[in-house]
């Protein structure tokens, strides 16, 4: 595929080469010899004279003094105002659509470890898990009845969701120290949002600002389970008047399995430039890199977690009795690159120029374990000759391997009440899937590398070639060209927009071991336009309209086949799964003033060719693919509220959500189909509930978090399901005056799971029936596989300690 690789660089160079030219004509004539002393003295209105290179994705925010940068006029070192609406868990919003964002205020109380899933827990939309209780292994995230991979993720301009299957890595981004805003779009994108997953909405995560101001941050925690963090920021502040400051920060984390054998552990490096050129222009460099190793557990049934608890798991020994159970195939490493360079331009008066060219690189594996039969060695379809022993352990994870690249272009040209915004998206990659085998020490059971795919420990068929049993190139190329108008009328109270995206992607499949079909190919063309009026009486109530159409590509998995070491086939590719298509209308209200912010809207989807996820396991490793499940409709309401400080120092919030979602189609099992038309689909909740309190007196801070998470089924056919629970996170601290070079040093604790509750928090694997049950055509099946499920963690506390200087 060399021309695809050319033409990706001749269009990344192209639009460097435009920005040079249009910076330099941007620039000419205006004042820059103190271009630093020009940025603080608008410090104040730094959301108006730049929103457009701030922005997070075209989101329109009136937070005032919340969205403060590291250094400026922040009251603490982490960023904290102690004035922003519900502790952090809202801010003032002017877009026409549901728009739920998180600020320093709470991201700063978290867990220095936390992620952009794990804060978002009580926003009234999302529903998130977590498999341990730091947020070092991600988190599951669900969107008003949508999985997490329905949703499209936008960190600092750039698409980070899988290009294959849509999955979103929370913990492969930024660390929470750096953290500066999330913000969740249920149910829509803007018009120039780069995503092919967002079905369900779309999300957005940015990393703080440089500060002005030389000097740096540390953060040391330690925790329950063995947890230790270390994480230290370095900022350079103004250099000289260049108009460039930039950070770069490094964290280590640690923590043993809360319920098992193993350990997880992350190292990260995120890294920021701004150079900015006028007020109204500049170009920012973002970089984030991330490896980890972590301990994949046992998800238990109903049955077995009714029998052994959070003790069944992986074995912490290698038995010879029972080979393939051992903690360490179960490990997921990994490592990526994300890396992004917005730039936005004032080019002449009411004209933009905006460009986002971005990098995602990655790879590492899932483990995996198999054990060799005589005569039953195979790569793909045909057998192979292979010197190993029968009865061998032999480790086959499903390794990954991807490069992406894309730029991100757009001209905003606004004439009196018209402004006009047009865009073209491009992308280009690579995803390697294999399953390599490698060596497994037969003493012990430790595989000789985690990775599997390269070292001297791969195993070599006769021919000399690495043995694979699986070797697939999956190549994505998206072409997406979007065209939208924004008209205010009636001194600007009235505000209409309407656009569309027209979405062009191409993806082929080439298979490198001997298989069933070689190559297949997808085309996929998606017109999505979308409306939206909003109306504000005054400067304190607000009404807005929207209705919006996304997409979701299928998972690359439903391409191709799987084969096992002895040639069966563990996973088919599927023929009926097609893009899924999704019409949403919405219709809200806000009021704020200068104590109460308020949000309600209600919303309806329409889902046709709805994708649900499907759990197979390939030896012991797990893989996820899609099952085409029709139709679909969800409706319901979103409440959220929050106050400024009262009664002195406490920020409370709340949110709501009452969802009401049914399968509109019976779906298709074996030969014939099941009863699922009316039925819930897997893992929504009818209602959750949250509240927060926040209070913060400038040194003693506390916080207390509770959510509520209604029943929620784990199959199709509705036939089992999760009790209702409830979450609990407790924040204290205390933050100290500036002394000799600490800015602001503060000690922080916090606790998870205060009663030490154990209970099963999600769906790992649904099912499409767990009990007999007869099809529509009268066919008897008999109890079929029962569904899986995720365990809350435990109690834990951690303790940190940190300053600014």
């Amino acid at each position: 595929m060399p021309h695809p690789r050319f033409s990706v660089v001749h269009f990344l160079l192209a639009g460097t080469i435009c920005s040079s030219i249009a910076l330099e004509n941007a620039a000419f004539g205006q004042s820059m010899s103190h271009p630093a002393k020009t940025v603080r003295a608008q410090t104040k209105n730094t959301n108006k004279k730049i929103a457009s290179p701030k922005k997070l994705g075209a989101v329109e925010s009136k937070s005032g003094p919340e969205e403060v940068h590291v250094g400026g006029h922040a009251l603490s070192a982490q960023g904290v105002t102690r004035r922003a609406p519900g502790g952090g868990l809202m801010r003032l919003e002017t877009r026409a659509g549901t728009i739920q964002s998180v600020t320093r205020d709470a991201i700063a109380k978290q867990p220095p470890s936390a992620n952009p899933v794990q804060v978002l827990a009580l926003t009234p939309s999302a529903f998130v898990t977590l498999t341990e209780p730091y947020g070092i292994a991600g988190g599951n995230l669900m969107l008003r009845g949508l999985p997490g991979d329905h949703v499209g993720w936008i960190y600092n301009g750039a698409p980070v969701n899988d290009v294959g299957d849509g999955g979103f890595y929370a913990n492969q981004t930024s660390d929470g120290d750096n953290l500066k805003s999330v913000s969740l779009m249920p149910g829509s994108v803007d018009i120039d949002t780069p995503s092919i997953s967002a079905a369900a909405g779309s999300a957005y995560a940015e990393l703080i600002d440089p500060s002005h101001r030389r000097g740096g941050f540390v953060d040391f925690s330690y925790g329950s389970y063995n947890m230790h963090r270390e994480f230290i920021r370095l900022e350079s502040g103004d250099i000289g008047n260049s108009g460039v400051r930039a950070f770069a920060s490094f964290s280590n984390t640690e923590s043993d399995n809360w319920r098992g054998p193993g350990k997880f552990t992350r190292k990260h490096v995120d890294f920021k430039m701004i150079k900015e050129f006028t007020p109204e222009s500049r170009w920012t460099i973002n970089a984030s890199y991330n490896t980890n190793v972590l301990q994949l557990d046992e998800n238990p049934t109903k049955e077995q977690f009714g029998e052994f608890g959070k003790n069944y798991d992986y074995d912490s020994h290698y038995h010879l009795n029972n080979k393939t159970n051992y903690y360490k195939y179960g490990l997921d490493a990994f490592q990526n690159l994300i890396a992004s360079a917005p730039l936005s331009v004032k080019l002449a008066e009411g004209l933009r120029f905006d460009d986002t060219p971005y990098l995602w690189w990655g790879s590492g594996t899932i483990g995996g374990v198999s054990t060799v039969e005589d005569g039953k060695t195979y790569s793909g379809t045909q057998p192979v000759d292979v010197d190993v022993a029968n009865g061998t352990n032999v480790y086959t994870p499903l390794y990954f391997s991807y490069h992406r690249t894309g730029n991100n272009a757009k001209m905003t040209w606004t004439k009196g009440i018209n402004t006009l915004t047009f865009g073209w998206w491009y992308e280009w990659s690579r995803t390697n899937q294999s399953t390599p085998v490698s060596y497994i020490n037969q003493a012990d059971g430790g595989p000789a590398n985690i990775y599997g795919d390269y070292g001297p420990h791969i195993y070599r068929t006769s021919d000399g070639n690495r043995w694979y049993l699986n070797d697939h190139n999956t190549f994505t190329q998206v072409n997406m060209l979007y065209l939208g108008d924004r008209v205010k009328l009636l001194h600007d109270k009235l505000e209409l927009q309407a656009g569309i995206r027209l979405a062009m992607v191409n993806r082929k499949v080439d298979s490198y071991v001997p298989n069933i079909q070689q190559h297949r190919g997808q085309n996929v063309f998606e017109p999505l336009p979308q409306f939206s009026a909003s109306y504000k009486f005054n400067d304190h109530h607000q009404i807005y309209v929207r209705g919006a159409t996304n997409f979701k590509m299928p998972n690359n998995n439903t391409m191709f086949e799987l084969y096992n070491i002895d040639g069966s086939m563990s996973t088919a590719p599927s023929g009926n799964v097609k893009p899924e298509y999704a019409i949403n209308e919405e219709i809200g209200y806000r009021y704020h003033d200068d104590l109460l912010v308020g949000e309600i809207s209600f919303f309806n989807y329409n889902f046709t060719n709805r994708q649900m996820g499907v759990l197979s396991y390939f030896g012991s490793a797990p893989m996820s693919t899609t099952m085409n499940v029709g139709n679909q409709t969800s409706r319901g309401v979103d409440i959220q509220i929050g106050t400024r400080p009262i009664f002195g120092h406490f920020r409370p919030y709340m949110s709501f959500e009452y969802l009401d979602a049914t399968m509109d189609s019976n779906i298709q099992y074996l030969n014939d189909y099941l009863h699922t038309k009316g039925k819930r689909p897997v893992g929504t909740p009818h209602e959750m509930g949250a509240l927060g309190v926040d209070w913060d007196n400038g040194h003693i801070f506390a916080n207390l978090n509770l959510k509520y998470i209604g029943s929620q089924y784990s199959t199709l056919m509705n036939d089992e399901k999760l009790h209702p629970y409830i979450m609990d996170t407790v924040t204290l601290g205390y933050r100290f005056s500036n002394k000799w070079y600490l800015r602001s040093p503060q000690i922080q604790l916090n606790f998870q799971n205060l009663a030490g509750s154990l209970y099963r928090n999600g769906v790992y694997s649904m099912s499409p029936f767990a009990h007999a049950t007869t099809g529509v055509y009268g066919t008897q099946f008999a109890s079929g596989t029962a569904p899986t499920y995720t365990l809350s963690p435990g109690f834990a506390v951690s303790f940190s300690v940190s300053t600014g200087f």
